[in-house]
């Protein structure tokens, strides 16, 4: 994956979590939690990701050869 791709996808991340920690109508200790839970996801999701990329660039070079 590119380096833009990924920096423009933290980029939005960080963004969209600062948003929405400023602007929650819960608590401190609420928002702090449920900003963990979403990031572990997207990281969970990202790792995915990658591990699909991974493989379908082994795929191609065995494929290849």
């Amino acid at each position: 994956m590119k380096a833009n791709t990924f920096f423009a996808l933290m980029t939005g991340l960080a963004a969209g979590a600062v948003l929405g920690v400023l602007f929650a109508p819960e608590s401190g200790e609420k928002s702090r939690e449920k900003l963990k839970k979403a990031v572990k996801s997207r990281l969970d999701d990202w790792e995915e990701a990658c591990e699909k990329e991974e493989e379908n660039e082994e795929k191609q070079e065995s494929d290849a050869e």
